[in-house]
């Protein structure tokens, strides 16, 4: 093999001659012995973008349950299928707003120690003069934030008088409260960037600038909020709120296969929204495509001059139990919808049908996923309370505060979709038409001659790409037919172990909603795990070999509840994970 092509007058281009020892070796092989590598030769690989590698599993499920496809569209899937669920992509470039609302300076920034005077604009555009009249002094406005999310500040500045030190503002952001720009503060105009991060629990961020040194004096223009870390150009606005520039964009859905628990929607009517109880409210049934393509979504508008817009009683609610509520908005010429809990106006979420942000306060959570036919799922958890009898669905006209109480402009948007369920998380759309309906778990099993193909009795390695809803709940990731054979489980604190014949290791800890890389190796003395590369080794007592099936997310009547991505077996052990 080592004169292969030599002297046989084989060139590339050009006429340089070609020799195949030149390529990488995985490349070449010969009748005798491969060269590619072990873990190259799989005995399975279930791989959810090709359906027909997921032929091996046998789905167990009574009824139909729903999915979404690579369009974002809401679909139905047929009693023992599995289900591939396509996720949205990763976000590529976020939502930004234009939060500075008054960048000619007109109204909402304060004057602290300072003169402000207008200047002779710069670019177009207004420009301020800022005289400090004591130390310390400042010129501020306040400015929304989300918890958590990164903003990038730019503005024009120049020096006029003195030396002393100059700071860009940003008070009650979760990161810092200031940034030293002394040093690039000149006599001549130029943009100058600062990056915070949003308060901690959301809420308005103080965004201005300070001279420590009475006596100096700078001018300022084209002040800039937006969200990222990445400025980009100028964006005027004088309406004193955020001001959309351009929604977020996202990788492609990824295609995962869904695994859930049994859950009941408890709504009677998920899409019929006249059978609720409108409050000062007009309900237009069939009004607009829904997010499975049909013309199904309800237009629900608000009566000019009232107080509560709403949709009243969306659920009953029991003590101490957890609930989520989720629902599909689409923007129509009015842009916010809240839900909040009735009887405790400090229970409630805001979502933003054009950016798709959200918020929410009293302690409960929220989410915002894109959907099909400019819709998002809203979804909204929190506990029930003596007294918390309902949550409702209204309108609102800021990400503020504008529950029950405050009005808001007439106008309308799209709903369809609702649900409400017992647990901290939403599962997959559960479609009701009058009654309450349960949709059953998933139990996904590859076993018989499907298993004894694939499984290497002495040794093997499973490698697995999952996200987890609920990494605190006890339950089977992978399982082989009995608990002294769960290969990876999940167990309280988001800890995660392997078990084999009564001794359990842990090898990591999982955050919710977040791709896990899972690896494990056996043979029959050891054991090797690892989380996202961080590895564990343990021993092993044999179990592992006596496995007869694989269950997938199953562990008795404990079900795993999220989806994965990819699995893969490999009939053979490695000590490096």
């Amino acid at each position: 093999m080592s004169q292969l092509g030599l002297g046989l007058g084989l060139t590339r281009g050009g006429g340089v001659p070609f020799n195949p020892l030149s390529l990488d070796p995985y490349l070449l092989f010969d009748t005798r012995s491969s060269m590619i590598g072990t873990f190259e030769n799989p005995t399975l690989d279930l791989d959810p973008s090709d359906p027909d590698t997921l032929d091996v599993i046998t789905a167990t499920r009574s009824g139909v349950a729903t999915y979404t496809d690579a369009d974002g569209v809401i679909q139905s899937a047929s009693a023992d299928t599995v289900r591939v669920d396509h996720v949205q992509g990763e976000e590529l470039t976020p939502t930004k707003y234009q939060r500075v609302g008054y960048t000619d300076f007109s109204q909402g920034w304060t004057e602290g120690g300072v003169t402000a005077t207008n200047g002779d604009g710069f670019s177009g555009n207004a420009s301020k003069i800022l005289t400090g009249l004591v130390a310390y002094s400042s010129y501020s406005l306040s400015v929304s934030t989300f918890e958590s999310q990164n903003y990038t500040a730019t503005f024009y500045i120049r020096r006029i008088a003195g030396t002393g030190m100059i700071v860009a503002r940003h008070y009650f952001a979760a990161s810092s409260n200031d940034t030293d720009i002394t040093s690039e503060v000149s006599t001549e105009w130029q943009r100058l960037t600062v990056s915070f991060t949003g308060k901690t629990g959301g809420g308005n961020v103080v965004f201005g600038f300070q001279m420590v040194t009475a006596g100096d004096q700078i001018e300022i223009a084209m002040p800039q909020v937006e969200e990222g870390t990445t400025a980009t150009d100028f964006v005027a606005n004088t309406t004193g709120s955020p001001k959309f520039i351009t929604g977020a964009t996202y990788g492609p859905r990824v295609p995962m296969i869904l695994v859930e628990p049994s859950a009941t929607n408890l709504l009677d009517y998920s899409e019929d929204f006249s059978a609720f109880t409108a409050t000062n409210t007009t309900v237009t049934v069939n009004d607009t495509e829904s997010p499975d393509g049909n013309i199904t979504a309800s237009k629900i508008t608000a009566s000019s001059g009232t107080v509560r817009k709403s949709i009243a009683r969306f659920a009953a609610t029991t003590n101490a139990t957890e609930y989520t509520v989720s629902f599909y908005a689409k923007a129509g010429s009015h842009q916010f919808v809240q839900t909040y809990v009735a009887n405790n106006g400090s229970i409630y979420a805001n979502f933003d049908l054009v950016s798709g942000q959200t918020q929410a306060f009293g302690g409960t959570t929220s989410k915002m996923t894109l959907a099909a036919n400019g819709f998002y799922r809203c979804e909204f958890t929190y506990t029930g309370a003596s007294g918390l009898a309902s949550a409702y669905i209204i309108f609102a006209d800021s990400l503020t505060h504008a529950r029950a109480g405050d009005s808001s402009a007439d106008g309308y948007y799209h709903i369809w979709g609702a649900q409400v369920e017992e647990g901290p998380v939403s599962t997959s759309y559960i479609p009701t038409s009058g009654s309450t309906v349960t949709r059953q778990v998933d139990d996904l099993v590859i076993d018989g001659s499907d298993f004894t193909d694939f499984y290497n009795s002495s040794e093997g390695t499973f490698y697995i790409e999952t996200q987890i809803k609920e990494p605190e709940k006890i339950y089977a990731v992978l399982r082989g037919g009995s608990n002294s054979q769960l290969f990876i489980y999940t167990n309280a604190a988001t800890a995660h172990y392997f078990y084999d014949g009564g001794t359990a290791t842990t090898f990591g800890d999982v955050t919710a909603n977040q791709l896990s890389r899972f690896a494990l190796s056996y043979n029959s003395s050891s054991v090797v795990a690892s989380l996202n590369g961080s590895q564990n080794t343990g021993t092993s007592s044999g179990n592992l070999a006596s496995a007869n099936k694989l269950e997938i997310g199953t562990q008795y009547d404990v079900h795993f509840n999220g989806h994965i991505k990819r699995l893969i077996y490999w009939p053979y052990h490695s000590d490096d994970l």
